[in-house]
């Protein structure tokens, strides 16, 4: 429209309730949901409707073209090429397409014409006709559509998408996500879906049980003692514990850490380790002779030296991670909706100033010590945090993924985040914050693991079977309120509120008997599917790619941990009397007999105390050879390079949406700017590889360019890490570069 009009459009809030009949259209089809491109979901209704809009490609090249759609929930483009695919149904996702994305993942609507903008909310008036609507995602997505002059209703639509986008409060969270998983229809096509087989939910006994087999961990038992989450409400209902610790012994010992969380078994090493976590001790309780011989064997299981980590030392806390974020999406995005981005040459000192790949370094650091420490053998390792819900999940899970190549498949690395995050009580509803209502407690944790994630990826990509687009759409799912996976804080409150059944499960005269019925006071609601179902929001070309074309299987007799030895004599000798307990802090080990309560206390749990032997020291010069980067042996864990050129920004994730919005539609030289700028760094890198491979005098100039410069990487300060194999562990960078033989120094990268 020209500039100047006095045309005027007032936006009213409305909750997108499916059930509402405050909407009327004229449009009998747009009413019942049905057109002859798109198909809604069951109780999903179409709010507006507009066509020919263009929506640029990714990357570049010719815009799409096609109809956008909002409905109550999502906003839908459908190109006028992908029609024709759509007949094709076991190809298309049950709830997101390509092109679709939902209202509760968008952040901002802005309407955009020649010679203004405008931020629009619920209550917003629209007093032009705009030319381009732009939609900023929470998952740092932003998706432009840009209104042809003949398209019709482009006020109408963007005032429908401002009014509805936005679940600002539980009751419209809550109605969107009915109106995707709320019908009697939906919820029996989601309860007549099978599972992988490969998949382990970390549920049952036998999830249990399964774990214990593949790591070889005899020495461990599964506990059902905390069944009706009577012992700690947010641990899961089956916890692994030693062998000789009894059911009546154990529930003694939840008193004495923080809400009930007692050391738990999470894996277990080739070599011997193991690797627990747990909460904080409770100081304030008295501790008899039984209790502390039981907390001892908690602690120690059947090893005779046990570290316990101090997670919380050297990270940082929620509310630094949550700023780090905040700042970094300010710093990619630009300011939304102006999009003015910082200038080139202060970028880098911008991205800085974030701190985010500060806190990634830390995490890396954190797991490659605790990694270091468990290949030594023989020793059970204790992440101690004071809740044991929020960093342990990082670097316990990053410590099995250095350690163990199962964790970098694809049903190892989904198993992985259900035992170490879903089932261990991950607080994800809270840190997530989808209803905006609890801002104190929200922060990225999930997300700073996924960047660790693929910070590992990038320095091992030929020991991962899992790629960046795997990475990337756990990433954005993880922002969108409906899978059981991210909506509860714990298993007890997941069990609860998902009234959890097997997948086979039907009532015998159908979901309406339960719901119309009330034969069960939860059914009402939607039933909501675990994350891991990606056919529900994947085309299966985007399935395919989330793993690597070629995987090299394992070696036969190995298990997947790599552990092929059976355990040794001596860890499976009880071990009586305390052992030798060492602090890992400010990067070296230390004795803390003084750290156990119950070992200063008086009364029986001293006189205890007295009877055994004093604990030996043999073992610490070892331990620490181990965390000063010495070779850890052929079966060492992948030790990240951890200097500030080795640790990279995801541009994948975080520059995606700033790149498209620096690029004026539709022509997209920037991203082929972009593109070839970074083809001329690696011809560059392959170049000064041929030449240092030359006989021709070019590697001795090299190597003496080399000597002349002291190295910036010190062995002993825990930044400079080494392979298992013996050599210095690489970043993306070493294909780049020679690889010195032994005695040289590295040569700089070209410049």
């Amino acid at each position: 429209m020209l500039t100047g009009s006095k045309t005027s459009f007032k936006i009213k809030q409305l909750v997108p309730d499916f059930k509402d009949k405050t909407l009327n259209f004229s449009n009998t089809a747009l009413r019942s949901g049905e057109t002859s491109d798109f198909t809604c979901l069951p109780g999903e209704r179409v709010l507006q409707r507009t066509q020919p809009v263009r929506k640029p490609r990714a990357g570049g090249g010719s815009s799409l073209t096609g109809a956008l759609l909002c409905t109550t929930f999502r906003v839908a483009f459908v190109p006028e090429e992908g029609v024709a695919k759509t007949e094709d149904r076991d190809s298309v996702p049950v709830f997101l397409g390509e092109h679709d994305v939902a209202l509760a993942s968008i952040e901002r609507v802005v309407a955009v014409s020649p010679s203004r903008w405008k931020v629009l909310s619920a209550r917003s008036s629209l007093r032009f006709h705009p030319e381009e609507l732009v939609l900023f995602c929470r998952d740092l997505r932003v998706l432009r559509f840009h209104f042809e002059k003949s398209c019709a209703g482009t006020a109408e639509i963007t005032s429908a998408i401002a009014r509805v986008y936005q679940p600002s409060v539980p009751a419209s969270l809550s109605s969107f996500q009915r109106s995707a998983l709320g019908s009697v229809e939906m919820k029996q096509y989601l309860s007549n879906r099978g599972t992988d087989p490969q998949m382990n939910w970390f549920e049952g006994l036998q999830d249990w049980e399964r774990e214990l087999a593949r790591t070889g961990a005899t020495a461990w038992r599964v506990s059902s003692v905390n069944d009706r989450f009577e012992m700690a409400t947010s641990l899961p209902r089956f916890n692994v514990v030693p062998q000789r610790i009894l059911d009546t012994e154990l529930k003694r010992s939840f008193a004495h850490f923080t809400e009930g969380r007692i050391p738990r078994w999470c894996w277990r090493h080739p070599e011997g380790s193991d690797l627990l976590r747990a909460a904080s001790f409770q100081s304030n309780i008295y501790h008899e002779k039984h209790d502390a011989r039981n907390l001892e064997a908690l602690l120690f299981g059947r090893h005779p030296q046990c570290v316990i980590v101090e997670v919380g030392e050297d990270m940082p806390p929620l509310s630094e991670i949550q700023a780090a974020h905040s700042r970094l999406r300010a710093l990619c995005l630009g300011d939304i909706p102006a999009s003015l981005s910082v200038p080139d040459e202060k970028w880098l000192s911008s991205l800085e100033a974030t701190r985010w790949l500060d806190h990634v370094r830390s995490c890396l650091r954190r797991s490659a010590e605790v990694s270091c420490l468990l290949a030594e053998g023989d020793l059970a390792v204790v992440l101690q945090e004071a809740e044991d819900r929020d960093l342990n999940c990082v670097v316990s899970s990053l410590v099995q993924i250095m350690s163990d190549p199962h964790c970098r498949t694809l049903p190892g690395f989904q198993n992985l985040v259900q035992k170490e995050w879903v089932s261990a009580g991950f607080r994800f509803l809270h840190r997530n914050n989808y209803t905006r209502d609890s801002d104190k407690e929200e922060s990225p944790v999930f997300l700073l693991f996924l960047d660790c994630v693929w910070q590992l990826l990038q320095q091992f990509p030929s020991h991962f079977e899992i790629t960046e687009v795997f990475l990337l759409t756990l990433h954005d799912r993880a922002h969108l309120p409906l899978y059981s996976t991210f909506l509860f804080n714990c298993q007890r409150e997941r069990g609860r509120n998902t009234q959890h059944l097997s997948q086979s499960y039907t009532p015998v005269n159908g979901w309406q008997e339960l719901v119309n019925g009330g034969l069960a006071p939860g059914w009402g609601g939607p039933s909501f599917p675990s994350v891991w179902d990606w056919a529900l929001h994947c085309t299966p070309e985007r399935r395919d790619s989330f793993r690597k074309p070629s995987n090299a299987p394992l070696s036969p007799g190995i298990v997947p941990n790599g552990n092929s030895e059976m355990p040794s004599s001596h860890e499976l000798s009880d071990c009586s009397g305390p052992g030798l307990l060492l602090l890992f802090s400010k990067g070296s080990l230390v004795p803390a007999p003084h750290l156990l309560p119950w070992r200063n206390a008086g009364g029986a749990a001293s006189s205890w105390k007295n009877h055994r032997r004093a604990p030996s020291c043999d073992g610490l010069p070892r331990l620490e050879r181990a965390l000063k980067g010495q070779p850890l042996g052929p079966r060492g864990p992948l030790l990240p390079l951890l200097l500030g050129p080795c640790l990279r920004v995801w541009r994948g994730c975080y520059l995606r949406g700033a790149l498209q919005i620096q690029v004026p539609p539709p022509v997209s030289s920037h991203l082929h700017v972009d593109f070839l700028a970074s083809e001329v760094e690696r011809l560059r890198g392959r170049l000064a590889l041929a030449k240092g491979l030359d006989r021709h005098g070019n590697c001795k100039r090299a190597e003496s360019r080399g000597t002349n410069q002291k190295p910036r990487q010190e062995t002993t300060n825990h930044n400079f890490l080494f392979d298992g194999n013996g050599r210095t562990g690489c970043s993306p960078e070493r294909r780049y570069t020679q690889t010195p033989t032994r005695g040289q120094k590295h040569p700089k990268l070209p410049p």
